[in-house]
């Protein structure tokens, strides 16, 4: 018996220490780019596949799994074909850039938090934006311009780029012991950055505003569009303007409204201030118009720029400053998303001063850029 009991204590050792056998591990495939991707580039269903090596759930977690998940996002680095696409490597366009429209420019400027309203700008907020200059002496009497209207608000922060926070109070001691430790609040950090979305041409306005020209930046909630002014719009100028001397005060702009003489001409070119061009190449989605403007008494002049397809639809219209007498650039940007319509001609009509000025250009697969083309006359009407 003993002998019995033995050996199969024995046996049972033995089966114990048998290896046991691996629990199976589930595993999934994921996506991966069948070719190079640009850095913040949007994804499209051709540039994405599943890949043919898989990998554990636990740590696909962070991957995408299907193509349809991350097409249409936007790439935030460069993707080499093969590699798998994380979901750091692609996001919604808006966490990347804010806002899903491309055809909007993003651009931060400082502002003082009681030029701020109070320090309650949020994200979604529609401002007026205006540049003033205080006064220190005969040479700048100070001035004030409103520089954008009606401009979205995308994003606010601190001079250290953290969210804004109110201060938070201390707590009263819990337990009112004689040891009993305040909890500390947390400091209040203002608003000091403001970030908008705006088309290229505002964003201009605002580089120009502040950086080049100088000036404070002071915002306000901006009323219904049609009660904004549009007189004293800062634009920029094609060349430095001219510098006050120092007797001589510093001349705020002023619109001229009807002017005693005027010359015009618009022509239309695929640069600022570049050449005439009156044929692009059929996947051009942006173009510049040229506008020249011989007037007097001096000053700035409130002009519209719209342009229309051969068949008479609308596909531009904007109003601008026109600085002063002279050539200005202005870019054209097409209201449609899908851009300027291959092979087909369009007119820009220049409204000035009660006087029109128009020149016709057109898309064509065989144009060949840059080009100067030839002069083609203006009309002037009234």
């Amino acid at each position: 018996m003993l002998l019995l009991a033995a050996i199969l204590a024995i046996v049972a050792l033995l089966v114990s220490r048998r290896p046991k056998e691996r629990e199976p591990i589930d595993v999934v495939a994921v996506v991966i780019a069948s070719q190079d991707i640009e850095p913040y580039s949007i994804v499209s269903s051709s540039q994405v596949t599943l890949g043919s090596t898989k990998i554990a759930v636990t740590l696909a977690k962070d991957y995408y799994e299907t193509s349809q998940e991350v097409t249409g996002l936007m790439t935030t680095r460069f993707i080499k074909a093969g590699q798998q696409i994380s979901r750091e490597d692609a996001k919604l366009t808006e966490k990347v850039r804010y806002v899903q429209d491309m055809k909007l420019e993003i651009v931060s400027f400082p502002a003082i938090f009681s030029e701020m309203v109070g320090g309650q700008l949020r994200a979604g907020h529609r401002v007026n934006i205006y540049g003033y200059r205080t006064e220190t002496g005969q040479g700048n009497p100070g001035e004030t311009v409103l520089v954008a209207g009606n401009v979205w608000v995308v994003d606010v922060r601190t001079g250290t780029g953290e969210e804004p926070r109110q201060g938070v109070e201390e707590s009263e001691q819990e337990g009112g012991g004689l040891f009993g430790a305040p909890s500390v609040g947390l400091a209040a950090q203002p608003a000091s950055v403001l970030t908008v979305a705006a088309p290229p041409e505002v964003v201009r306005d605002i580089i120009y505003a502040f950086g080049a020209k100088g000036y404070d930046a002071w915002v306000t909630l901006a009323p219904s569009p049609e009660n904004i002014p549009t007189g004293a719009i800062v634009r920029p100028t094609a060349t430095p303007p001219a510098q006050a001397t120092p007797t001589a005060p510093a001349q705020t702009p002023q619109v001229v409204q009807t002017p005693s003489s005027l010359v015009g001409a618009v022509y239309m070119s695929y640069e600022e201030d570049g050449p005439k061009t009156d044929t692009f190449p059929n996947n051009t989605s942006v173009v510049w118009a040229i506008v020249s403007l011989q007037y007097s008494p001096a000053g700035s002049m409130p002009i519209r720029l719209d342009v229309r397809d051969q068949g008479g639809t609308l596909v531009f219209e904007g109003d601008f400053i026109h600085p002063r007498s002279g050539q200005e650039s202005y870019l054209i940007i097409p209201a449609s998303a899908s851009g300027f319509t291959p092979d087909t001609t369009y007119t820009t009509t220049l409204h000035a001063g009660g006087k029109t000025f128009s020149v016709e250009w057109e898309l064509c697969g065989n144009a060949s850029l840059p080009g100067t083309g030839e002069d083609t006359p203006t009309s002037g009407g009234d």
